[in-house]
């Protein structure tokens, strides 16, 4: 009940809480800056989601993954972002952050009630829920241009605003084979905004001055799904007689998300004015257009992973994954953009030196390496924009009363986005995760 307390606390502050303050101008794109939807443990070794699985911590992007979960897990985590901007001509820096995630996961056969009954099954059941912040758009651009025909033209840029997700977990796995879905909801609110104002000169008082003024506010909303598959190849087990309790294995892993249609409302407004006054009202301000409540659609991409993962049981994880996702798709019809396909590949392990080591706690650290590249579905300038980065991260086991033990997880992110365009990002992105176990779920006492 104390998990349940704090989980529907959280999710009502993030429901509720604003979008977080940053100024990153290709978020004005699409539906803004894609946020990772994996958690601090998987961002240390460079993002691997497809064939990620452990007893004690949560991976959301496959859902197969909560069939082998031990104990139950309640994960949260925040985190923040370093931007760095920089073009032929300008540079800026922003600082960004906010919650990552909020998740619950659990077994639905308590571990210890196997121990005791003297009953283990070939069947084992997940179930989880989360809320994860899916994209952001925050950007706040000035322009300005010296035209012989109309004398100096300005151009504002602002936007605010993105799209949370929210999902629930179901995952079987029989023997070695781990099947998953998730079913979601995502909903949020995007603003897009821009002036351009012509002037004689650099008065900013000139009253002979025209400006444009563009106002969209969009509302969306719709259901999400995605499934997940793994295969675990034993190569060694504790008992080689009786097969059981592996300690080294492949796992194998792929999922696969359908191309979503999220409803739109929109409002919509146009204004064109022919100057300003010297107390900063609009002169003579014409409607070109205003719609309140206009009924559209937004369509999401299909995506499409494979990964490969080798593990020593509580000593070595070692993967690679590949990822497709079919951004060519996307339509929103109030703003209509093209982008292109996009391939991702991205490699990263875990190493644990000792993870029963009594008097040396950093050797029962769990440290994690890794990098990716990834294909941006937009472009700018006609140029094509990549990301580019490496990782490494840091898991810390924290023993709570009744000896379960628990993790704080921090995950660091350099990289580079857009290299070639016009205006190229380089940032440092730190994710903080707690991560609490409790085996006591679904547990029958027995009373003698």
């Amino acid at each position: 009940m104390r998990y349940l307390l704090f989980l529907s606390i959280l999710i009502s502050a993030v429901t509720l809480s604003a979008q977080p303050k940053q100024n990153s101008p290709y978020s004005r794109y699409g539906v803004g800056d894609l946020l990772p939807q994996y958690f601090a443990a998987q961002a240390g070794m460079g993002g691997q989601t497809a064939a990620f699985h452990d007893p004690f911590h949560l991976n959301l992007v496959n859902p197969a993954s909560y069939a082998h979960l031990r104990a139950t897990a309640l994960e949260t985590g925040i985190y923040g972002k370093y931007s760095a901007y920089s073009s032929a001509t300008a540079s800026d820096k922003s600082i960004s952050g906010n919650l990552a995630y909020l998740a619950l996961g659990f077994t639905l056969k308590s571990p210890i009630n196997e121990v005791l009954d003297k009953n283990k099954t070939p069947w084992q059941f997940g179930m989880g829920f989360a809320v994860t912040p899916y994209s952001v758009v925050g950007y706040n651009i000035e322009s300005q241009e010296r035209r012989n025909d109309v004398g100096v033209v300005y151009n504002t840029f602002e936007g605010n605003g993105g799209l949370y997700r929210l999902n629930w977990s179901n995952a079987a796995k029989y023997k070695n084979t781990a099947l998953g879905v998730n079913l979601g909801w995502m909903v949020g609110k995007m603003t897009y905004e821009n002036s351009t104002q012509f002037r004689r000169g650099i008065d900013t008082l000139d009253f002979t001055a025209l400006q444009n003024n563009f106002r969209d506010e969009l509302r969306a909303s719709g259901f999400v799904w995605n499934v997940g598959v793994q295969q675990d190849l034993v190569l060694k087990y504790a008992n080689e007689k009786e097969k059981n309790n592996p300690t080294k294995w492949i796992t194998l892993g792929a999922t696969a998300e359908g191309s979503h249609k999220l409803n739109v409302s929109a409002d919509q407004l146009r204004i064109r004015n022919r100057g300003r006054l010297f107390n900063g009202a609009y002169n003579d301000p014409d409607t070109l257009l205003k719609v309140i409540g206009q009924e559209s659609s937004l369509t999401l991409p299909a995506i499409f992973s494979l990964g490969i993962q080798y593990t020593k049981a509580n000593k070595l994880k070692l993967g690679a994954q590949f990822g497709y996702e079919r951004w060519a798709s996307y339509e929103n019809k109030l703003r209509p953009e093209k982008f292109r396909n996009t391939l991702s590949v991205s490699g990263g392990l875990e190493i644990i030196p000792d993870y029963i080591s009594y008097n040396k706690f950093l050797r029962r650290f769990r440290y994690r390496f890794g990098g990716y590249y990834r294909q941006d579905p937009r472009t700018a300038g006609g140029e094509n924009i990549n990301d580019i980065g490496f990782t490494f991260g840091l898991g810390l086991p924290v023993i709570l009363p009744r000896q379960q033990t628990s993790f704080v997880n921090i995950a660091f992110e350099l990289g580079q986005l857009g290299g070639s365009t016009a205006i190229q990002e380089q940032y440092a992105r730190v994710t903080v995760g707690f991560t609490m176990n409790d085996n006591t779920w679904f547990y029958k006492r027995r009373f003698e």
